[in-house]
């Protein structure tokens, strides 16, 4: 009698095509929230999708003057500013590991799920670094001279915000002095007309000092389901997040980095901003592949993405810097 030697491949989707494919949707799955549960700059910024090409031009146009028209005279033309602002696409952005096989056969946890882990928070942080080291950036644009450093297009009706710095060192970390900083960049903002809805990021040393600032000052608490607790902290209004994400190193000279991402960031505090300030540009999503590699007698597990961010608006930006 012959025995059939067809194996059952839990693995395969209706006994047909990769042996691996149902397991690399869960593992998708998997990365893709712990990528959502680390990250916290994408849905803070604005976001376009592309299907080819690697940059994409975002029109800027300038004020309009609005004035009272004077029964039968002529209409005439008014001439309105305009630029773009080009994003372009990064390198590849990977976060991979190998499993040989004698680890996954000795192995007593579920070390897949481990390793989803690494790769999701991976590509979640440099997300949320590269996100806010954009962000910074443009904060940083206070003049037309420092718009063209950064490599942008300036035009007459540009507007430009000016960082907001602690008079003495340590301020950052006295919960009063915080809630200063930010009241005056939120006035500097309603003053100056910046466009967007603000929101405030701190480092985690100024965020908790704020939070057990005794007298409480100016703090309210609002409702968001999106948080862990359900609850956000709120200054005049705008949400207050914390994120050990933020750019706090002289990167002016890291060639780790895409050029466009060297500055130095050494005196961060925190930030203050609208989706309007920077954009993120993606060409593919985040995507996971498992393939077994059999030179090496392991699986290689890659996560990946292409994006890559710019700014847009750098007015709708202040950073908050320690003395």
């Amino acid at each position: 009698m012959t025995i059939d030697a067809s194996l059952s491949r839990s693995g395969q989707n209706n006994q047909t095509g990769s042996d691996r494919a149902l397991f690399e949707k869960k593992m998708q799955t998997d990365i893709l929230r712990y990528f959502q549960s680390t990250n916290i700059a994408k849905e803070l910024i604005t976001n376009k999708t592309i299907e080819n090409g690697k940059s994409a031009a975002f029109p800027i146009i300038g004020n309009a003057a609005a004035v009272y028209h004077v029964a039968g005279t002529l209409i005439e033309g008014d001439n309105i500013a305009a630029t773009e602002r080009e994003i372009t696409i990064d390198d590849m952005l990977i976060a991979f590991a190998y499993v040989p096989d004698i680890d996954d056969a000795m192995v007593h946890y579920d070390a897949n799920s481990a390793y989803n882990e690494s790769i999701g928070r991976a590509l979640g942080k440099r997300y949320d670094q590269d996100a806010f080291r954009m962000i910074a950036r443009a904060g940083n644009i206070v003049d037309a001279a420092t718009a063209l450093a950064a490599g942008l297009l300036v035009f007459a009706d540009d507007v430009y915000s000016t960082t907001v710095t602690f008079a003495v060192a340590g301020d950052e970390l006295i919960g009063a002095k915080v809630y200063e900083k930010i009241v005056e960049a939120i006035a500097q903002w309603v003053q100056s007309d910046l466009v967007g809805e603000p929101v405030i990021v701190l480092q985690p040393s100024s965020y908790f000092a704020l939070l057990n600032n005794p007298a409480n000052t100016g703090m309210t608490w609002a409702n968001d389901e999106a948080s862990q607790s359900g609850r956000v902290p709120m200054v005049l209004g705008k949400k207050v997040m914390t994120t050990p994400h933020l750019p706090q190193a002289d990167d002016s000279a890291n060639t780790a980095l895409n050029t466009k991402y060297r500055f130095n960031y050494l005196k961060t505090v925190g930030l203050v901003f609208s989706k309007e300030s920077v954009a993120s540009l993606q060409l593919l999503a985040l995507t996971m592949r498992s393939d077994y590699v059999p030179t090496r007698i392991a699986t290689l597990i890659v996560g990946k993405m292409l994006v890559g961010f710019g700014t847009l608006n750098h007015s709708s930006s202040i950073v908050l810097k320690s003395f």
